[in-house]
């Protein structure tokens, strides 16, 4: 029984994770000079999806959702097909700078192929009520580069395969950096590692495998870069 379980539930998930697909994934901009941000949502489910779309309060009192006009509210998109939702945010003068955020919430409603002319923001016969999911969305106020580097980073092997281990610091004053490394071979070969948030003057610790290289002999370099515009931040040759 809970093997059959857990096969529901893997199909379950896979369903939602085909339901929801969204580019990019973040923010990540600076907003007191005024900030555009277009994310296109595909369906692939084979049915028509209606998405709904909500900005809502941040945390630590330090929210942008009451600066920010989006467009549309609601919108249906068929089988195979893709829309954009467009996000502008400008934070009012005077505002303290640092890091600020907010949360994308995003329903979906499964509709009936037959949907015809059914109204934008209305459910018709036979819909089914699908997830709600809030997305954290972050950007900042001020001039703040990003001051992000891979610090005191070695080579070891385990089990085989080959790890690159160390710790990423963000030294930047009063926002976050989200990071991405690429690791890229003599022969071309590329391994890409999304490493997430760091907040403001903080660290991580990484030890990730890289299965395309047997040795750190057959790495050319290292790409450390933002997320979301891919600015390169630090480069390591070997």
């Amino acid at each position: 029984m809970k093997k059959y379980l857990i096969i529901i539930l893997t199909i379950l998930l896979s369903s939602i994770a085909w339901a929801f697909h969204i580019s990019p994934d973040g923010f990540g901009k600076r907003v007191d000079e005024g900030a555009m941000q277009e994310y296109t949502f595909k369906n692939n489910t084979g049915k028509t999806i209606r998405y709904r779309f909500k900005m809502l309060p941040g945390t630590n009192g330090r929210s942008m959702h009451e600066w920010i006009e989006f467009e549309p509210k609601v919108m249906t998109i068929k089988n195979a097909e893709s829309k954009k939702l467009k996000v502008f945010v400008k934070s009012p003068a005077g505002t303290p700078i640092g890091d600020y955020n907010f949360y994308m919430n995003v329903e979906t409603v499964t509709l009936p192929n037959t949907v015809g002319n059914t109204k934008e923001g209305t459910a018709a016969a036979g819909s089914t009520v699908g997830l709600s999911i809030n997305i954290e969305m972050i950007g900042w106020v001020g001039d703040l580069p990003a001051q992000l580097k891979l610090e005191k980073h070695e080579f070891h092997t385990k089990d085989g395969t080959l790890y690159l281990k160390g710790f990423v610091n963000n030294r930047t004053e009063k926002r976050f950096v989200r990071y991405m490394m690429d690791i890229i071979g003599n022969n071309g070969a590329r391994e890409t590692f999304y490493g997430g948030v760091v907040p403001a003057k903080d660290s991580r610790n990484i030890d990730i495998p890289l299965p395309k290289f047997k040795k750190k002999s057959d790495i050319w370099k290292i790409e450390v870069r933002e997320t979301l515009d891919r600015n390169l931040l630090q480069t390591i040759n070997f």
